[in-house]
């Protein structure tokens, strides 16, 4: 969110509306896009355990369009494979929207990488998730669809 707008809170304090580009902020897992961006951090430093700490143990991950996986053991299969070769992951616009712990979020994101084979990734889209505060105030995935609209073409 800009300094220049106001932000509205939701029950619980979460922002009913949360919006803002790369230039705003850093990470703070008690915000939805503090708990984004910090996933997007472990996912360029390689940290796969501290990536899965994202998820909650019933979260679902969308692998491509019309695929996904469920549980924290088949998002850690999913996901090890690009967070073993720590990709240039940056979200570049978001939105979200609140409704107590929930939040809808949207990003706009784009990955970088050199694949161990040589082959180079680079890749753009727009996420549609969900999101949770746990208990402890932070932020999870309980939906990380990175494909959004895509995701309905398959």
């Amino acid at each position: 969110m800009s300094s220049s707008e106001t932000e509205s809170r939701g029950p619980g304090g979460a922002p009913a509306h949360e919006q803002g580009t790369a230039s705003s902020g850093p990470f703070d897992r008690s915000t939805p896009v503090g708990a984004a961006r910090y996933f997007q951090h472990c996912v360029r430093s390689g940290d796969l355990d501290a990536a899965m700490d994202c998820f909650d143990p019933d979260s679902v991950y969308v692998t491509g369009p019309g695929a996904y996986v469920r549980g924290l053991e088949e998002i850690r299969t999913a996901v090890s494979a690009y967070v073993s070769v720590r990709p240039d992951l940056r979200a570049h616009r978001w939105a979200g929207l609140a409704a107590g712990d929930v939040v809808a979020w949207v990003d706009e994101w784009t990955i970088k990488a050199t694949l161990p084979d040589g082959t180079v990734l680079d890749m753009s889209g727009v996420s549609s998730d969900v999101l949770r505060r746990r208990p402890d105030g932070t932020f999870i995935y309980l939906v990380d669809n990175p494909y959004g609209h895509q995701y309905l073409d398959a």
